[in-house]
Parts: C-alpha cells; sequence; structure tokens
C-alpha cells in the first residue's frame, strides 16, 4: 500500500477529489447550520436499500420491497430462511453496528474480524461454519462471480492464498494505512479506496469480503468525517454500475503483480461512486433548502403552482407581475435548485411541486 506515495494520480481522479471536497465543505456547513430532516428520515430507507443492493451484487435475490418486508419483521431468521434473506439480515445487523460505532471503532484486524462475525451470524454453519466467522481464510477464493440463476462462474481475480500469506499480508496492508493515515501526505479517500482494493486483493474470509468491504468503506468514511456517505446508498450505486465496477478492480488488481501497481482505473471509479453519492444528498439537501431562502418573485411562483398544482408558464404568468423571459428564468432556476419540476416538453410543458414545503 506504501507504493500509492510514488503513484501519479490521473487528472480526473485529481478533479472527482476536488468535487467531493468541495462537498464535504458544504454538508459540514449545512449539517452543523440546520440539521435538515432527512438526517432521521434518510437513515431508515438508507439500511434496506444498501443491504440489498450490496448482497444482490453478490449474487443475492432479495428485492427491496423484500428487504423491507423482512426489516418489518424484525429480520427474524427461522430454519426456513433462505441464504439471500440470511445475508442480508446479517448485512443489516452490521451496517448498523457500524452507523451506531464508527466513532468509537479502531481500525484493527479485531474490528476487521468483528464485522466479518457480525455480518455472517445468520448463516448456517453449512453455508459458512461457525470457525470460519471472523477468522482469516483456510482454503482459496479466488473471486467468482456466479450467476444465481444458470449457475454459470466468471473467475475475475486470483486471491492471496490461505495461511501465512494471508496473515502477513493482513498485518502489512493495516500496518500501511495508519502509517499513511498518521502522515497525512495522502488524502484520506484516497487512502480509503487504496485499502478496499488492497483489501480485496487479499480477498481475507472465505466468504463475504465484497459485502464486508463495503461495509468497511461506510464505516472509514464515516469516521473520517464523511457524513454524508450514510444518506445515499454507497452499495445502490455499485449495483447500478458493477460491470465497470468489477473490471476496475480486475485492471488495477492485475497491475499489483508488477513493479508499479497502478491504482487509476480503481480510484477514478471508486471515487465516480463517491461523486455519484455526494450529488445525490445534495438533490436531498436542496429539498430541504428552507423557504426564507425564497426572493419574493420566486416565493410567488412557487405558491402559485403549490396552490394550484401543475401549472402551464401562461397561467403563471396571469398571476405574477413578471416578462416571459423573467418568468423562464426563474422557472428554470428553481427546476435547477430542486423545488418544482418539468412534467412534459415543448409548449405543453407544464410544472409541479418537486418536494412541498412546509
Amino acid at each position: 500500500m506504501q507504493r500509492i506515495l510514488e503513484h501519479i494520480l490521473k487528472p480526473s481522479i485529481i478533479k472527482r477529489l476536488s468535487n467531493i471536497e468541495r462537498f464535504q465543505g458544504q454538508w459540514e456547513g449545512f449539517y452543523t447550520q440546520k440539521k435538515p430532516v432527512l438526517i432521521d428520515k434518510l437513515t431508515q430507507t438508507i439500511v434496506v436499500t444498501s443491504a440489498g443492493a450490496s448482497t444482490r451484487i453478490e449474487g443475492a435475490i432479495l428485492t427491496d420491497a423484500q428487504v423491507q418486508d423482512l426489516v418489518a419483521k424484525g429480520c427474524k431468521i427461522s430454519k426456513l430462511s433462505s441464504r439471500s434473506e440470511r445475508e442480508v439480515a446479517g448485512y443489516i445487523k452490521c451496517l448498523e453496528y457500524v452507523y451506531k460505532n464508527y466513532d468509537h471503532l479502531h481500525l484493527s484486524e479485531h474490528t476487521i474480524r468483528t464485522l466479518h462475525q457480525i455480518m455472517t451470524s445468520e448463516l448456517l454453519n453449512e453455508q459458512l461454519p461457525k470457525k470460519q466467522r471472523g477468522i482469516y481464510k483456510d482454503i482459496p477464493n479466488h473471486v467468482i462471480e456466479k450467476n444465481m440463476v444458470t449457475g454459470e462462474e466468471t473467475v475475475w481475480f486470483e486471491t492471496t492464498p490461505p495461511g501465512p500469506q494471508t496473515e502477513t499480508a493482513m498485518y502489512q496492508l493495516l500496518k500501511d494505512f495508519k502509517m499513511l493515515y498518521e502522515n497525512q501526505e495522502i488524502p484520506v479517500i484516497i487512502l480509503i479506496g487504496v485499502f478496499i482494493v488492497s483489501f480485496l486483493a487479499v480477498h481475507p474470509f472465505r466468504d463475504g469480503n465484497g459485502r464486508l468491504s463495503r461495509i468497511l468503506t461506510n464505516w472509514l468514511l464515516l469516521h473520517a468525517g464523511y457524513h454524508w456517505c450514510q444518506f445515499a446508498s454507497h452499495e445502490k450505486i455499485i449495483e447500478d454500475n458493477k460491470e465497470k465496477y468489477y473490471l476496475s478492480l480486475r485492471q488495477t488488481q492485475i497491475s499489483f503483480f508488477i513493479e508499479k501497481p497502478d491504482y487509476n482505473p480503481w480510484l477514478d471509479y471508486f471515487l465516480s461512486i463517491l461523486e455519484i453519492q455526494a450529488d445525490i444528498v445534495k438533490q436531498e439537501l436542496k429539498k430541504q433548502e428552507p423557504i426564507s431562502e425564497f426572493n419574493k418573485n420566486e416565493l410567488t411562483v412557487y405558491n402559485i403552482i403549490h396552490t394550484n398544482g401543475l401549472c402551464g408558464i401562461s397561467f403563471i404568468e396571469e398571476n405574477v407581475n413578471m416578462t416571459r423571459s423573467g418568468l423562464k428564468t426563474l422557472l428554470n432556476r428553481l427546476v435547477s435548485r430542486g423545488f418544482i419540476q418539468k412534467k412534459g416538453n415543448g409548449k405543453g410543458v407544464k410544472y409541479a411541486i418537486m418536494n412541498p414545503i412546509h
């Protein structure tokens, strides 16, 4: 992992990093000053979305609706529960543990083993032996994607051999991360990205490494102060971009076998996911923007649409003292800020409230 010190990042990665850090500054101001309602509301839905997406990436088959139903039942597992249900229940338990304790946990082999044990706690013994939960692998476990419908398997990457080699690799990975983190020479988001791709190259546990890597991503980001990451599902965005996920992992991990590893493919992907995540949260923040930040004309137009429902520009123009050109500019501004939305196209376009303000 220390080789990142000599690595030259692509301009696109530096740009993505700048965008994320810019939003981080905006978030800190918003969160500490305004305490938006979404802070309380989104956590409940994100856990469901993240658990469903993260397990589906690895081949589980539960939809978000089925995950929600499982949560509504208290994630109770019975003898008849499927493996997918067991994986989801374990993931939810582990993610909620991270959300609750991220500030008090320290990056260590003990913590990683504990998280793996929690995440796999609902599996049957034949699915993963109890002696292998929270314990490093005792058999080879190359990265294989399995189609749960056809049974077809694709080998994506050959991982670190079990036994002393895995133990040494994990010890060195954590040692390097701590050293680089304390030296503050590398941006923490870059360090987290490098840690995750290196962790997945080792694949230290017999099963659940992909799911655990996403738990670790959430935890490390939260611990580093990127609190907004828990209000948009990192896992769901990866699920929606799964092919690029595996491709970027493979491109970077294959380079580990040469003298100078190329972290760029993975970091470009990893930061693109965080950019999307930040943009989702940004849109939610816009919906929470207080009504006092409207100017007089914006407030008038907003109230017209709010009162009358779908409104065409001609109707709005009849009820406000503005030129059509000025009104179009104002409407576009309210659309871009997430207060209203366009319905239809061309001359038939109408406007509706995006998120009613109370």
